[in-house]
């Protein structure tokens, strides 16, 4: 089978097009994530972008070479942008039309116009330093887990590699194309590496704003809306890794359990807005007076737990009073209303309980429970699991 040079082109159109179209509909459906109104951007302009090239020959120059190349440098513009706005960045404007600019400004004189090896240097470099951009943007957002950055990094890289590459067949291509004009390799390296990165990018881009869309479904799921926290959930699943870890090194690791006293006072006095910034509150406190490798979560209501790796018992007994002194403190006053909420506390340790989390857990929980029989606002330290008692 003979496949014809105009064939191809009309098919790599084609498909830019269809890309930037289904971009820009995926956009629609989502309109937060904005990186895709930027890609479809890019796609429809590499579209009509292609099919000038294409002519080449037939239009004249200033369609076929100058408005051509820069609608190409304004594309990889915009596509850079999109990347540059995925990783939550706000849009270069001037940066992202640069290439286009410098493009028709070189075009201003004849030398450089009439030379094709200068005008394929500086498409080429174009074309190049926004691929590298684009490739370092999603780079820097590696540690996120969207496993479908990679092949788009990748493929963006070669495609930069390829455009390379395909510079000495550029020179051989056979302008104009016309109906039934065969395809020779150096036109088959010019136009099926841009059908291919046409077809396999769009998906590709769609299935990363999918990917992040659905992580971050994930976490919502795992954090307490009022506090910001993880929630029972959430922490659950965090605690089982981190014991899992740290039982293999036999590290030591400490529970607290944390109950904000009279609590259904304190909603029933102030109402539940006041109700809500206490447990903000202390979500602050919490956060503040631990350090950034402890675990902390919300148990549902007023319960609070932390989870902190290598902590020591008598350790442990510091830190939860330094909890409960904070909490004091900044909470005697709320919103101008004097609340003095405090806080009790359960502990547990993996020298008590091992390191299974539930066990931990109601190690804490009964700790937790003869701190409010013998009057709240204090610290008990859990016993050892096969003897626990009320």
């Amino acid at each position: 089978m003979t496949l014809d040079l105009a064939t191809l082109f009309f098919v790599d159109v084609l498909l830019l097009g269809l890309g930037g179209v289904l971009l820009l509909f995926a956009w629609l459906q989502n309109r937060r994530t904005t990186a895709l109104a930027w890609w479809g951007a890019a796609f429809l302009v590499f579209a009509p972008a292609t099919a000038l090239f294409s002519l080449r020959g037939t239009l004249p120059d200033v369609w076929t070479i100058v408005i051509c190349n820069a609608g190409y440098a304004l594309g990889y513009g915009l596509l850079w942008t999109g990347a540059r706005v995925f990783e939550n960045r706000r849009p270069a404007l001037l940066l992202m039309a640069t290439g286009a600019i410098a493009w028709l400004l070189a075009c201003q004189f004849p030398y450089f116009l009439q030379s094709l090896p200068l005008r394929i240097a500086l498409a080429s470099l174009i074309v190049v330093v926004y691929c590298l951009l684009f490739v370092s943007e999603l780079w820097r957002g590696r540690t996120e887990g969207l496993i479908s950055r990679w092949p788009i990094m990748a493929m963006v890289g070669l495609h930069c590699l390829f455009f390379l590459i395909r510079i000495p067949a550029i020179t051989t291509m056979p302008f104009p194309v016309g109906a039934q004009a065969p395809a020779t390799f150096a036109a088959l390296i010019v136009v099926l590496g841009p059908i291919f990165y046409a077809f396999a990018l769009p998906f590709l881009l769609m299935a990363l704003t999918k990917e992040r869309a659905e992580l971050e479904q994930e976490r919502a799921a795992d954090i307490d809306a009022l506090t910001g926290i993880a929630n029972r959930r959430g922490f659950t699943k965090r605690a089982s890794r981190v014991l899992a870890r740290l039982e293999a090194d036999e590290a030591p690791i400490g529970l607290l359990l944390f109950d904000l006293d009279n609590f259904k006072t304190i909603n029933d006095r102030f109402g539940h807005r006041g109700g809500d910034q206490v447990l903000i509150l202390f979500a602050k406190t919490l956060q503040i007076s631990l350090r950034p490798l402890d675990l902390v979560g919300r148990f549902g209501g007023e319960e609070f737990v932390a989870l902190m790796p290598g902590v020591a018992p008598d350790t442990m007994i510091e830190i939860a009073e330094r909890v409960r002194d904070s909490f004091a403190a900044v909470a005697r006053e709320v919103d101008n209303q004097k609340i003095e909420a405090t806080v009790s506390v359960g502990t547990a340790s993996a020298v008590q309980a091992g390191y299974d989390f539930d066990t931990l857990y109601a190690v804490a929980d009964a700790a937790l429970y003869r701190a409010k029989q013998k009057g709240r606002n204090r610290i008990e330290l859990g016993r050892p699991a096969l003897v626990m008692v009320p």
